[in-house]
């Protein structure tokens, strides 16, 4: 990987930790090189301090990322602006390059980017998900849903979730489903329902959603 692919490599992957941390309703003081490269089986060559807290300061100074800035050149409580979460569930590459996607789980596959590691709790495991798969995937992601429903205690939100979820499993079922389609339901799935649900549940969501947003 040459300096340049690496530098995106790096800006997309930490934007999809950041997107992790944000679901799972984890706060950090400073970016931690060994927990970003622990996080997305970080595949390229060790990634230094400065170059962790050059790629986050960057996504701040571009609007994806909120913090305090240091003489020091580190980034304090770095965590996602609204901007940066809504474009993190995209799946899209802050490079904003047009590309065709090749979807890959359980990776979180960053549109216009090649060889990007952000595989949440997975070792350098390439899969490449047929139409089948990920209908099954969609299928995953209503249970986890479901799963969820008994602890969601706002009445509105709960009946969001319910109706998210037989959506997604309708269109599952469909004879002719639409990527677009589940793309748009996992990713309000992600956004709104993963973090109502709590820690363990919302990752659960999170984690069935991740394959579908490619």
């Amino acid at each position: 990987m040459n300096k340049a692919e690496r530098l995106w490599n790096l800006r997309d992957g930490v934007l999809a930790w950041l997107y992790e941390l944000r679901v799972e309703q984890i706060t950090v003081s400073e970016a931690d090189p060994s927990a970003f490269m622990a996080a997305t089986s970080w595949s390229d060559t060790v990634v230094t301090a400065a170059e962790l807290n050059s790629a986050i300061d960057w996504l701040k100074d571009e609007g994806y990322v909120e913090g305090v800035g240091t003489m020091q050149g580190v980034v304090v409580r770095p965590c996602l602006s609204a901007y940066g979460e809504r474009y993190a569930a995209s799946g899209k590459s802050v490079r904003d390059l047009p590309g065709v996607v090749e979807v890959q789980s359980p990776y979180l596959h960053i549109e216009g980017s090649r060889g990007v590691a952000v595989a949440f709790g997975s070792h350098n495991v390439t899969q490449t998900v047929n139409v089948h798969q990920r209908l099954e995937q969609a299928q995953v992601l209503a249970q986890a849903i479901e799963q969820a429903l008994p602890g969601v205690s706002d009445e509105q939100l709960r009946a969001t979730a319910e109706k998210l979820a037989a959506e997604i499993r309708a269109e599952s079922e469909s004879e002719t489903p639409k990527p677009g389609r589940m793309k748009t339901l996992a990713a309000t799935a992600m956004t709104s329902i993963a973090t109502a649900a709590g820690t363990d549940l919302g990752k659960a969501i999170a984690q069935a959603a991740i394959p579908l947003l490619s």
